[in-house]
């Protein structure tokens, strides 16, 4: 499966750039400047990236990505697949502690996976095929799949809500709800959250490495840092001068039109991450106006993508009009299935479709946040668009976090604003679950969808998805806008830095002669 995304590769260029020339010194506190407050620190539970972000430096999964964005082991020690590639049976590395000193055995990973696979919408659409999942001894977990699946390693390596392994006793504690303790086995252990403030992560003393290079986020992780503090700043342009000032190492979702001033910056590097997301509005096909297909249609066809991406990222650099799901950088899944539905600037067709579906003016919820600044700014110019088409817009401006909250209650929006990152196998792809806040939920797609999990043929996995794209424009599944490259800022002390799709610290460090 290399071939996939061997050009994602290419493309990102500064991905997974080694730093050998330099020596590593261990020590200092890292401060990063994030996007906002995360609304949890439980990576089972939201979908949400700054979770991701965070928490993955103090939990950690049984697989995660190589360079090549393949799964390769990082909790396990590697894997057999028997009966017709319906067993997996993972062994598991011996001596890994958890941050309460407490040995990671078989009796914690059952438990995590389960709950993952109950709660996380990627584990959602994996454990439909899962019979059951058991304990062999202390170091091997049997996966009993239904049917052979192609996307198994790659769920279970997957970052973003992720499946942590966290001791047993926290996932008897959290039942259905999120956990308490936030416990797991990274090379960082949680100390605090002060709200509005920081939380801070502290080197775990007794992390447990594994012994190959690094590669990709898989191999050696080095926590190098005494303390990272991750700190919730909302403003953009704080952001961008604590970075300048030297208060904060890193500023991330930093404004695409600050990019020239960046590099004119003393000390400080200018990082685009490339592909990083797409933009889009989710639409809510559980309950309210839209589960009306018409006035569905009627949204995009009203749009002009091209205004509205300008508007949320400025630079042409900073963003593309393609209305694909996977990014063309991943040949293998990129298609033009449903491309004439993309990017119609048509308010004619779009005023026709008001009119048959009786539509009578009533407000278009559509929550947003300035916390990301496009977001706001991609919904402003779409709400002037669909206003000239006939539509009327409640446009509700929150913080990211009440967003995440809000969006998981169909009776309180029509519309919110995000963006979708990159994922390597398209049947994991948050973006077409049916589980997911928006819920769309059509027979024809969501049994295309278990197919692609089944299938473990390339060209018969491709055609498949071929569909699911075609029926995503032809439902209006989502309605995505484009293609869009982050811009964060780095001091040039940081060192070890990867500029990557996925944010993460460990390897990295200080160079405190600067």
């Amino acid at each position: 499966m290399a071939r996939i995304v061997l050009a994602c590769v290419l493309v990102l260029g500064l991905t997974f750039t080694a730093h050998a020339q330099e020596q590593p010194k261990p020590g200092g506190v890292l401060k990063a400047a994030m996007i906002g407050e995360p609304p949890s620190l439980d990576l089972h539970w939201t979908t949400a990236v700054i979770v991701q972000q965070i928490t993955w430096h103090m939990y950690e999964t049984l697989y995660t990505y190589d360079k090549g964005f393949d799964p390769i082991p990082m909790l396990a020690e590697g894997h057999a697949i028997t009966d017709g590639g319906r067993r997996y049976t993972i062994r598991l590395r011996q001596g890994v502690r958890f941050h309460n000193g407490k040995e990671m055995t078989s009796a914690d990973v059952v438990p995590s996976l389960n709950r993952w696979g109950r709660m996380a919408t990627p584990g959602k659409a994996l454990w439909k095929f899962v019979e059951v999942v058991e304990a062999k001894g202390p170091y091997e977990v049997v996966i009993h799949l239904k049917e052979p699946s192609g996307s198994l390693l790659y769920g279970l390596a997957r970052p973003n809500n992720g499946a942590a392994i966290y001791p047993k006793e926290i996932m008897e504690a959290a039942g259905t709800g999120q956990v308490k303790e936030f416990i797991g086995t990274g090379p960082y252990r949680f100390v605090e959250h002060k709200p509005d403030r920081h939380i801070k992560v502290a080197r775990f003393k007794d992390y447990v490495a594994r012994p190959e290079p690094p590669d990709g986020y898989g191999g050696k992780r080095v926590a190098f840092f005494d303390e990272i503090l991750f700190v919730p700043v909302p403003d953009v342009s704080v952001r961008l001068a604590g970075v300048e000032t030297g208060e904060y190492h890193y500023g991330q979702q930093i404004k695409q039109d600050q990019y020239d001033r960046i590099k004119t910056m003393p000390g400080v590097s200018a990082r685009v991450i490339r592909p990083s997301a797409w933009s889009t509005a989710v639409i809510n096909h559980k309950q309210g106006l839209l589960t009306d297909k018409r006035l569905r249609q009627a949204l995009q066809a009203a749009l002009d993508m091209e205004p509205i991406m300008a508007a949320g990222f400025g630079h042409k650099d900073f963003y593309r009009l393609d209305g694909a799901v996977m990014f063309p950088e991943q040949p293998a899944w990129h298609t033009t299935a449903g491309f004439e539905l993309y990017n119609q600037k048509n308010q004619a067709k779009a005023q026709k479709l008001l009119r048959e579906a009786g539509y009578a003016g009533q407000p278009i919820r559509w929550i947003t946040t300035q916390e990301y600044q496009w977001m706001y700014k991609n919904a402003l110019v779409a709400r002037q668009q669909l206003e000239g088409a006939g539509f009327k817009i409640d446009l509700q401006v929150v913080d990211w976090a009440t967003l995440v909250q809000r969006r998981n209650k169909p009776e309180l929006y029509e519309v919110f604003s995000t963006g979708f990152t990159f994922g390597p196998d398209p049947a994991l792809a948050t973006s077409v679950q049916c589980n997911w806040p928006g819920w769309w939920c059509l027979e024809e797609k969501d049994r295309l969808m278990d197919a692609l999990i089944k299938e473990t043929d390339l060209k018969k996995r491709r055609t498949l998805w071929e569909r699911v794209q075609q029926l995503f424009h032809e439902d209006v599944g989502r309605i995505k806008f484009g293609d869009y490259f982050s811009l964060d800022a780095v001091r040039k002390d940081l060192k070890g830095f990867a500029s990557t799709p996925e944010l993460y610290f460990w390897n990295a460090w200080l160079d405190t002669r600067r």
